[in-house]
Formats: structure tokens, sequence, C-alpha cells
């Protein structure tokens, strides 16, 4: 059996101090060593902070993953896998994102999120369906068409990317922001 704490002894960490209780003071030493840091230190800080930025700049780190196709994350938030899914493989020019309903409401058209489906955060009415793509892993796809499509002339590259949108009677329904990356013509 284990002791019971009772809330009122548990000292708080703000308010008035206790009556009685000794003010903390900390001084560095006015005598002793200088405080410096040993060449080891440096050297290894150094060291670890050299190959965080390497890391960081190969993106093998999540916050420093960019938003572009190859199943890279934006901002540490969508993870978006780099091909098409073999199902919709004939779908041409018009791609196949699945069976829920392309929206081209649903993206957003500004900010670092831009061509990504609206989220609850910055828009009421619409909210994202993350890791349902692709076997529960990946929040959208890429999307890529080597022929004439549109205006693009010679290839695109569409995103698609999950998310849901909020119908006039109140529920939800399940669409995904189609968003041209590439466009060659």
């Amino acid at each position: 059996m284990t002791d019971m704490i009772d809330l009122d002894d548990i000292p708080p960490l703000r308010g008035p101090r206790p009556e009685g209780a000794a003010k903390v003071r900390r001084r560095v030493p006015a005598e002793g060593p200088p405080l410096h840091l040993a060449r080891r230190s440096l050297l290894s800080g150094l060291a670890a902070a050299g190959g965080t930025m390497g890391l960081a700049a190969l993106g093998a780190l999540p916050p420093a993953r960019q938003a572009i196709e190859g199943g890279y994350r934006l901002v540490g938030y969508y993870d978006i896998y780099p091909k098409c899914p073999s199902y919709a493989s004939s779908h041409n020019c018009s791609p196949g994102c699945g069976p829920s309903l392309v929206c081209s409401t649903c993206c957003q058209t500004k900010g670092y999120r831009k061509g990504f489906h609206k989220s609850k955060y910055l828009y009421s009415g619409y909210m994202l369906r993350p890791n349902q793509c692709y076997a529960g892993k990946y929040d959208g796809w890429t999307w890529a068409y080597a022929h004439p499509c549109g205006k693009c002339k010679k290839s695109v590259t569409w995103r698609c990317h999950d998310g849901w949108k909020k119908n006039s009677h109140g529920s939800y329904y399940k669409t995904i922001c189609r968003w041209a990356t590439s466009c060659k013509s």
C-alpha cells in the first residue's frame, strides 16, 4: 500500500513566502578559477552542433523537412507519399485522388501551407485526415503525368492531400485538395 499525499502537503510554486522562510540567494563565488570551457568540451560541442546542422541540411530531422515530393514533411506536419497509388495508374491527366470528392475550395491558397488541405486551425468548416492515406501512414501523395495536361504542355505533377469539409447540415464529408506542384510548358 502506498502513502497518500494531501493536496495541502504540496508546497506552492508561486505566491507569498511562508512565514520565517529564509530567502534563497545564488551567488557566483568571488574566488576560485575563472569559468571557461575546456578545449575538449568546446570541440565536442562544436562537433555535435555541426553534425546536427548537417543532418538538418540533408532533411533527416523532421523539423527541417520541407513539403516537396518524395515523402518529406511540411514543417513536421504532413507525410506525402512520393508516387501515385497503383490503383490509379491509368487515370492519366486527371489524377486519381481516391474515392473522396476532389474539392478545389479545400486547398489553402497562401502561406507556408499553400497547396495543402485547409485545417480547422486556420479555417472553420475544414479538418485534416492525418495518416488515412496509403496503409494509414501518409496524409497525401504525389501524382506525376509526363504528357500534355491542360495548361501544362509537357508534364504536370499534382499533390493530393486528404481532409474533411463541413456541409450545410453541419456534418463533415471526406474531401481531397488537388494541387499542381509543377507544370512544364
